[in-house]
């Protein structure tokens, strides 16, 4: 299908994934906006993943398999999928959470009501086993550049790009949050991202996150400032915002 027939393509890193990769590819394949490709990049799995992609391939010829030779992580594989992908849009999803039927019919219309460039969604909490929680983060309507300095509030999974944005601002080294840096990055640029506050992602808690590894994450925030070349001082007190806005999130999060 040509580029202007494309809504978007949708980009799934995948890495030792068999527990959830068919969960998160159906929620693709069942999206309310067909005109997509879906895009899964193997980052050297060494369990089924691939094997379960590879079967939902004879069902929907909308899929495609990439494979990275080396392990990459997961930077450099989603980076991959997008220099691949053949749409002007990119939605970006983890192997582990899904996606409402109506995520994407919700981010285009966003995008078409505002001209916005970068468009995110809020999201709803489910445990490790699937379980959906009472728990949901809601974004804001808008967020710019120097509200998203005290908390990264895009999501991957709930993410929908200027293609074009992407290829200038690449996904950073894995030693950062390297979502946000690329966020910062766009959002330098464009000052301004826009929110869709219906819940339209699920999004699947595991004990080993970076996100919820209190120490780890701190560990990055800092660093992901420093890549972004925030001064020394500024470099701290953004750290401190962002882990205490961090404790908050997960803190209201009912099990």
């Amino acid at each position: 299908m040509s580029e202007d027939k494309l809504a978007c393509s949708v980009v799934i890193t995948v890495y030792n994934a068999e527990k959830f990769i068919e969960q998160t590819v159906r929620s693709v394949m069942n999206q309310t906006v067909k005109n997509i490709e879906i895009i899964c990049v193997n980052d050297c799995s060494k369990d089924n993943s691939v094997e379960i992609i590879k079967r939902l391939m004879t069902e929907d010829s909308r899929i495609v398999l990439l494979e990275n030779d080396t392990n990459l992580k997961v930077s450099q594989t989603r980076n991959k999928g997008i220099q691949y992908s053949h749409a002007n849009w990119i939605a970006l999803l983890d192997s582990d959470d899904m996606w409402e039927p109506e995520f994407l019919e919700r981010v285009i219309a966003r995008r078409d009501e505002t001209g916005g460039r970068v468009i995110h969604t809020s999201y709803r909490f489910m445990a490790h086993d699937g379980k959906i929680l009472d728990s949901t983060f809601i974004v804001d309507d808008s967020i710019t550049y120097k509200q998203l300095f005290k908390q990264n509030k895009i999501l991957p999974s709930a993410s929908f790009i200027e293609k074009s944005l992407l290829l200038k601002y690449p996904f950073y080294a894995d030693n950062v949050h390297e979502d946000f840096v690329c966020w910062l990055s766009i959002l330098k640029e464009i000052n301004v991202a826009y929110g869709v506050k219906e819940p339209s992602m699920l999004y699947r808690l595991t004990e080993g996150s970076k996100s919820r590894n209190k120490f780890k994450a701190i560990k990055m925030s800092y660093n992901t400032y420093k890549a972004h070349g925030v001064p020394f001082f500024k470099r701290w007190y953004y750290t401190f915002c962002n882990a205490i806005n961090g404790l908050k999130k997960y803190s209201k999060i009912k099990k």
